[in-house]
Formats: C-alpha cells, sequence, structure tokens
C-alpha cells in the first residue's frame, strides 16, 4: 500500500520512550494508515489494486468474539507501521476508504476509532436514550466515542483539565462537562447531571472510585487504558450493591472494524484533527503529543 497519511497514537510515543511490551528495534511506527493498494499477492481479490483503503491494525484477533487470542498484535510492533512511503499488510486488513472521508480523515480513524466502537456497542451495549460520561476529552479515542455515542442518540457530557477543551467537546453535541481538577468535581457533576448509564474511561487510578459514585444502577464502567495506574481501595460493597459492570476493552476483532468503518461512513462522521504534519516533522508531532494539548488526532502526510 502506497501510504498517503498516517496518524499518531499514545501508543507510538510509549514505544518511542521504550515504554511498551515487546519493544525491538529498529522498528517503523506508525498503526494507522490510509494509502492506495499499489502491489497484491497472487491469490488477493484483484479488484484491490489500485484503490484507495484504510488498514485494520488489530491483527491475529482470532474466533473469540469476546476477546483477542494470544497471538494477537497491533501494526507498527512488532510488525512495521505506517510512517513510511509503503506498508505491507495482509489483504483480510485492508478494507476501501469510507467515499465521506479524504486521506487524511481516513488516517486518524483505525485504532481509536475501533477501540471507541467496541468499547461502547460491543462491550457496554449503548442504547438510544442513555447518559454517557467521557473522561479526558480530547484525545482520539475519546473524541471518537463523543461522535459515536452522539450519533447513536444518546446524551453525552465529558471531563477535562482543560475549560477550553470542554467547551470544543460541548460545541461538538456534548450536553457539558466538568473539569476534573476542581475539588470534588464528580459531586458537582451528580448534582448537575445525575448518574450516568456508561461510563468510558482511561485513566482508571485514584479517580476511578468516583467514576464508580457516578454511575446509575445498573451501569456500565468501559475502559481501554490505565494512564493513572491501578485504583487503590476500590469498594466492592458499592460495585454489586449498584449492579454495576466494570468492562475491559482492547482494540476489536475484524467483525467489529468493518461494522466501525459501515457506522461512520452511514452517520457521515469526520474525524477531529488537530493538526496535520509531513513526514520531515514527524518528531514535532509526537512532541505535540507528548506535551497532551491536541484535541483531536495528529496526521503525517506521508506523500
Amino acid at each position: 500500500i502506497r501510504i498517503k497519511s498516517a496518524a499518531f497514537n499514545h501508543r507510538d510515543l510509549w514505544i518511542q520512550k521504550g515504554q511498551y511490551a515487546g519493544l525491538k528495534y529498529p522498528i517503523i511506527l506508525g498503526s494507522d494508515g490510509a494509502g492506495i493498494v499499489n502491489k497484491i499477492g497472487d491469490n488477493v481479490n484483484k479488484s484491490l489494486l489500485n484503490q484507495d483503503v484504510i488498514i485494520n491494525p488489530s491483527h491475529n484477533w482470532g474466533d473469540n468474539i469476546k476477546a483477542q487470542s494470544d497471538s494477537f498484535k497491533i501494526l507498527g510492533l512488532p510488525d512495521d507501521g505506517t510512517f513510511a512511503e509503503y506498508a505491507k499488510v495482509n489483504a483480510k486488513y485492508v478494507i476501501r476508504k469510507p467515499k465521506n472521508l479524504d486521506f487524511n480523515q481516513a488516517a486518524a480513524i483505525p485504532l481509536a476509532g475501533l477501540t471507541a466502537y467496541r468499547s461502547l456497542f460491543t462491550r457496554a451495549k449503548l442504547e438510544r436514550g442513555e447518559k454517557v460520561l467521557i473522561t479526558g476529552i480530547g484525545g482520539g479515542v475519546a473524541l471518537f466515542a463523543l461522535q459515536f455515542a452522539l450519533a447513536s442518540g444518546a446524551d453525552v457530557y465529558v471531563t477535562s483539565s482543560s475549560e477550553q477543551k470542554i467547551e470544543q467537546a460541548i460545541k461538538l453535541g456534548a450536553v457539558g462537562g466538568i473539569n476534573y481538577t476542581k475539588d470534588d468535581w464528580h459531586k458537582e457533576l451528580l448534582k448537575t447531571s445525575g448518574n450516568f448509564d456508561v461510563i468510558v474511561d482511561s485513566a482508571g487510578g485514584e479517580g476511578f472510585n468516583k467514576l464508580i459514585d457516578l454511575a446509575s444502577n445498573g451501569g456500565r464502567i468501559v475502559f481501554f487504558g490505565a494512564t493513572k495506574g491501578a485504583v487503590p481501595n476500590l469498594i466492592l460493597q458499592k460495585i454489586f450493591w449498584k449492579q454495576l459492570s466494570l468492562l475491559g476493552s482492547t482494540m476489536g476483532s475484524e467483525n467489529d472494524f468493518n461494522n466501525m468503518v459501515k457506522f461512520v461512513e452511514q452517520h457521515n462522521i469526520k474525524p477531529i484533527i488537530d493538526q496535520i504534519f509531513k513526514m520531515e516533522q514527524a518528531e514535532k508531532a509526537i512532541k505535540r503529543m507528548e506535551e497532551g494539548s491536541q484535541f483531536g488526532k495528529i496526521i503525517l502526510e506521508i506523500s
């Protein structure tokens, strides 16, 4: 595939810093990519040749739709990724680019879109009319979760340490939001917004106990990361008394990916892009991710 555009994820930053499992060098980073099929194998559908495509970075999921197999891997480590002029992948991980998106927008979708889609729909079973809280708005997965939840007819609230990011989320359709650096922010949110049917989190840590308080009876808390580490003093009594479901989620199956792309097309969802950098600006781009100031996906334009 001749790569036209790629996109950064925090995974790329952690690999660069040596803070990721299974490291090997040299390695070409990049899990997200969109481009044009340049060459195909003998047993590949010939109609893919010269087609505009996006790449599913979730490989070797396996036959169990409930969880990934032991051989599961993500494009960009251990296999070379998309921060290159050309990338080679198994044809089953290639899907035609949505017609409503340009290459930069399409490159923004794969990893973050897949993670958000599985979290909301496969794991949390989000239903129309439910109330959703998304923590740490501004990152790629959180923003896709916002867009997907809104498209499905949910009422969405957000948290952030940035008032500006909360305002931007409200402009996108969020009902409201709150700054989680405030003392007892969860109590204030509870008073103004009530409890939540679904909560989407990637931080964990001490703040996770506040999410348990914010969850409705029978609510679902789905999480795909633990950037703040382990949860101290988890109060199990609250979890079983409120009949809560704590749902871990990682990436997604091929079926999840295909359904996610269809969802994006059906609802004409345009990914939120923070900035677009040229290949020679890649280090500057990943520094922006490290600073945490972005709102949306950081794109690397290859060609």
